[in-house]
């Protein structure tokens, strides 16, 4: 078995045909691999564009192979794959570390989360990349993302010790906040 990154993995995410999983490391490198592995077990691409960390990773629901990877401080984009082809395909400055990014499972549209220095949550317009939404409200980077099952809700976890849940992907609404829990006592 090769070893993926000596420095560590710290972003996991399988396409949705189950086919691929893409790996991001301390390294910098976004790496995937395929199920039908190669003869020497390596990954099939990989990218090495990012500049810090790569620990956001999303696969697109709507256009097959299109994979979108999130670097961190040093690095501050979000980057845009074909994996059918291998090619780059663009890359936009967040302004601040993406922690994480997830689509939406009814548009062309995803949320990205964000650490130092904006700790905020962006909505963006795929393939434009316009930013349809900045949600704010975290004192502290915003290191945990989650879409409900109807994909209209996220949840946000960030280091202030807060859960936000936000009404992100609904129709004809306005994103806002629906709960926020304050999270000091285990729970366990």
């Amino acid at each position: 078995m090769p070893t993926v990154t000596p420095s560590g993995v710290c972003g996991l995410k399988w396409s949705p045909d189950s086919q691929y999983l893409a790996s991001g490391g301390n390294d910098n490198r976004l790496l995937v691999w395929s199920q039908h592995a190669p003869a020497d077990g390596g990954p099939v691409l990989t990218y090495e564009e990012h500049v810090a960390a790569v620990k956001a990773i999303a696969w697109s629901p709507h256009q097959h192979g299109l994979l979108a990877s999130g670097g961190g401080t040093a690095d501050r984009c979000i980057r845009f794959w074909n994996t059918l082809t291998g090619q780059a395909l663009r890359s936009v400055d967040t302004g601040s570390q993406v922690c994480n990014i997830a689509w939406s499972i009814h548009s062309n549209e995803l949320v990205s989360t964000h650490g130092y220095s904006q700790n905020q949550i962006l909505v963006w317009r795929y393939p434009s990349m316009t930013q349809l939404v900045k949600l704010t409200g975290h004192s502290y980077r915003v290191l945990y993302l989650a879409i409900s099952p109807d994909g209209e809700n996220i949840v946000t976890g960030a280091g202030d010790e807060t859960l936000r849940f936000w009404n992100i992907f609904t129709r004809a609404k306005t994103p806002k906040v629906c709960f926020e829990y304050q999270v000091t006592d285990p729970l366990f």
